[in-house]
């Protein structure tokens, strides 16, 4: 009898040592009720963890021209090389210091800063809105930037493709955006000499019943890379409030275009909605991304976005839930000796009484 119970004892402390450390192997894929419906669609390409297998980064999605990188499923892109005098430090080459052999007069180093980092616009249907970037030589010498954009062909007009910026010299870039004709969510870059501005365009249609919002409310819009991505969303009626079904369409992507996560839900709505909506992230790769909703009603599309990065998770976090899981193995390990202690002193109880 003791020997069974100790083999029994034995088997599950194991088997409670592998269920704690289950959480660090096995990430949420996706809650199947996080936006109130079961309705999801992921697209055939998603890195959702023990669904579907990785689909590897290129080039192009990544918007790189050169240099060696990560394609997100453990392996390593080549993107091409630079010319001679450029490197590559964010996948588009930019000119470096060449000091010539004979001594002579060297290239400058391109050192300039960039504001805004990010623009997110809301527009109209067949409507345009300008936005102004400043660009700042932080060096000591006269230098030629360019400009460019990627994703964004037939949704920006930039007044320059490149800018001459004398030392300290602060110079701006108009950059006129123009709404399609369909109304939608739209992600791209603007690059300056190797210097990234995150865009995203929310197009609506003109004639506006309801607004929607939806924001991150995780810490510094960060998430740690297999947690939930948490939202708030915001629904506002702009006309009589008239009771409406209204369809929510989520989707996460990057700005590359690249779609991960589509989910959709229907709603009855008859005064301004404040609600909150989490999203399981999966194996998402590091970067930054946007969560989109579009709000569709009988006479038009509402939309909104919000940006959020995926990040390693800390190492105290990952701390935290080693000791937490240490302690709990051992309070059931001392469960199990007292256990196994009464077990021995009634079939000792009983074999005096027997003798």
């Amino acid at each position: 009898m003791e020997k069974r119970i100790l083999n029994y004892s034995k088997r599950l402390f194991v088997l409670l040592l592998i269920l704690s450390f289950l959480p660090q192997i096995n990430a949420d894929v996706i809650s199947l009720n996080s936006g109130g419906s079961g309705n999801i669609v992921i697209s055939p390409d998603t890195y959702i963890e023990g669904f579907f297998s990785c689909s590897p980064h290129t080039c192009t999605s990544l918007g790189y021209s050169c240099g060696t990188w990560s394609d997100g499923c453990g392996g390593t892109i080549y993107c091409g090389a630079c010319a001679s005098g450029e490197t590559c430090p964010a996948g588009t080459c930019v000119t470096t210091a060449v000091t010539p052999p004979s001594g002579g007069p060297t290239t400058p180093t391109v050192q300039i800063s960039v504001e805004p980092t990010e623009i997110s616009l809301k527009l109209a249907i067949n409507t345009a809105k300008d936005q102004i970037i400043k660009v700042k030589n932080l060096g000591t010498s006269t230098i030629t930037v360019s400009v460019s954009q990627i994703g964004l062909s037939d949704l920006v007009i930039l007044n320059v493709t490149s800018l001459t910026l004398g030392a300290g010299e602060t110079k701006e870039v108009k950059a006129r955006f123009v709404a399609p004709s369909a109304p939608g969510i739209f992600t791209g870059k603007i690059v300056i000499n190797g210097k990234t501005i995150l865009v995203s365009l929310n197009v609506q249609t003109k004639l506006l019943l309801f607004d929607s919002n939806i924001v991150v409310l995780n810490k510094d819009y960060q998430v740690a890379q297999g947690k939930k991505l948490l939202t708030e969303v915001t629904l506002i009626p702009m006309g009589d409030e008239d009771r409406l079904d209204v369809t929510l369409n989520y989707v996460i992507k990057d700005y590359n275009e690249k779609v991960y996560l589509t989910k959709s839900e229907t709603l009855l709505v008859e005064k301004k909605m404040d609600f909150k909506r989490n999203f399981d992230t999966g194996m998402l790769p590091f970067g930054a991304y946007i969560v989109g909703l579009e709000l569709i009603y009988p006479n038009g599309i509402a939309t909104s976005s919000a940006h959020f990065d995926i990040v390693e998770e800390a190492p105290e976090g990952r701390f935290v839930f080693y000791i937490i899981s240490l302690i709990f193995i051992v309070l059931i390990s001392i469960i199990l000796v007292i256990i196994l202690r009464k077990v021995r002193k009634k079939k000792s109880e009983q074999t005096s009484q027997t003798k």
